[in-house]
Parts: structure tokens; C-alpha cells; sequence
């Protein structure tokens, strides 16, 4: 990727999150179809169905990238694997087969989208919220919402710990928040506890490490906060690869 110092400042693209600006690019077929395999190796359905939409984020996030740093990993197989087929893996939980449609889902500390746009885009009925404390990175979120075919999805700047009845759609309102790559699950639990409504779940990505000290120390704070671990589910993206971890814990009060 081109180092922005070395990007054209006449490109009018650059400072747009606009998608209209930065159109789809095209996965390789052979990168295509690994990705629909490993969806079927996970039980992911209708991946085939997916791969117009997916290379319309796959080029928005390329192309915002080039002024917005959202993300290092902007190869076509990096993406699919390490954006894409990472957040579905959440997918065979027993809690997103029931996601109702009314009730919000939440990406907390979004970023560059990931787990919540795929997973907005593979669940249209519910509405989700993408967050994001930097506004700029909200802009980006709100624009590339409308590319995944979800209504209800949409970006919004605010942090989950400031989440207060003054936000009276997602205030202890949410089925759902998930959260990757955003510090100790015990601090993604604190910034989550005013989104998350009783018997609500929050799901947190974590790589092979969390079974040890974070795990303790997450499972301490959920207790004083009024959540249980109900269940670790372990992925493996590929072969060979090292096993993730989505931890799920469950609000009883």
C-alpha cells in the first residue's frame, strides 16, 4: 500500500468516505473461492450470494485507507480471512440464531467495521449500530453501512461508556454487542454495561491467549457488572492456523 505522504494531493477521493468514490474491487477467483469453502467448512451460509457487496467494502475500506488508517491488512485473501471470515465466525452460536429483529445489535469501538459490517450484512433483520469515539471513523462506518444491504444498519460516534438514558434507542436496549480488538475484555464489559439489556450477550474476539490471566480477570469484573461466561466458542480460520476465541457472556441483571 502507498504511503500517504506519497499520495497525490490533487486525488479528490482522498478525505471522502463517500462510496461513490471508491468503487468495488474484485477478489482473484482462487481467493474467491477459499473464502466460500472455508464459509461452508464453518457452516456459514450464503457466501456465494455475498461476493458483490463484499468487494464494495472491500474497496471502500481500501480506498478510504489511503487517508483514514483503519486497517494494515488490505490484501484481497487478508481481508477475506482476517475481516471477513473472522467476524462470521461468531456464526453456529445458539444466540445469533435468535437475534430478533426489533432489539439493536452493537459493534463497539468499530473501527474499520469489523466484526459488525459482515455481520450486518449476513443479518438484515436486526438493526445494528456500528460505534465509533472518533468521529471520522464514524463518518467512514455510517457510509459503508449502506453498502452491506442492511437498512437498519448505520455508523454512530459516541463511546459505549458514555451511553446514558440520553441515548434512548441503545440504553440497556441491545441483544447483542460484539467487540474485537479493543484492550482487556474486562474493560470491553465495563464500556458495554449500559447497552446491554438484561438476558443481552456480549461477544468478544480474543486470539488463543485470553484463557489465561484476562480470562480471570474478565470473568471477576462480569460478576460486579451482572454478567456470566456462558460459553468460549474456539474457530480456526484455516488450517495450521492458531485458534481464536470468542468469549460470550450473558447479562442476568
Amino acid at each position: 500500500m502507498p504511503k500517504r505522504a506519497d499520495q497525490d494531493p490533487a486525488d479528490s477521493s482522498l478525505g471522502s468516505v463517500n462510496p461513490a468514490d471508491h468503487p468495488p474491487i474484485a477478489f482473484p477467483d482462487p481467493d474467491w473461492a477459499w473464502f466460500v469453502g472455508r464459509c461452508e467448512a464453518l457452516a456459514i451460509p450464503d457466501a456465494p450470494a455475498k461476493r458483490g457487496p463484499l468487494e464494495a467494502l472491500y474497496g471502500h475500506l481500501v480506498g478510504v485507507n489511503k487517508w483514514l488508517n483503519l486497517t494494515t491488512i488490505t490484501g484481497a485473501r487478508d481481508y477475506l480471512k482476517l475481516h471477513v471470515l473472522d467476524s462470521l465466525s461468531l456464526f453456529g452460536d445458539a444466540r445469533l440464531r435468535h437475534l430478533s429483529e426489533g432489539a439493536p445489535c452493537v459493534d463497539l469501538g468499530s473501527g474499520g467495521g469489523y466484526p459488525g459490517l459482515p455481520l450486518a450484512m449476513w443479518y438484515p433483520a436486526a438493526p445494528w449500530a456500528l460505534v465509533d469515539a472518533r468521529k471520522k471513523k464514524a463518518e467512514f462506518l455510517q457510509a459503508a453501512c449502506t453498502l452491506t444491504g442492511n437498512p437498519r444498519a448505520a455508523g454512530r460516534h459516541l463511546r459505549g461508556g458514555e451511553v446514558s438514558n440520553r441515548v434512548p434507542d441503545l440504553w440497556r436496549k441491545c441483544q447483542l454487542v460484539t467487540c474485537r480488538a479493543m484492550g482487556q475484555a474486562s474493560e470491553v464489559l465495563r464500556e458495554a454495561a449500559d447497552l446491554v439489556r438484561p438476558h443481552g450477550v456480549v461477544a468478544i474476539y480474543k486470539g488463543p491467549a485470553f484463557t489465561g490471566e484476562e480470562r480471570d480477570q474478565a470473568v471477576a469484573a462480569g460478576v460486579k457488572l451482572g454478567y456470566r461466561l456462558i460459553t468460549e466458542r474456539v474457530v480456526q480460520l484455516e488450517d495450521g492456523d492458531p485458534q481464536r476465541v470468542i468469549a460470550i457472556f450473558q447479562r442476568d441483571r
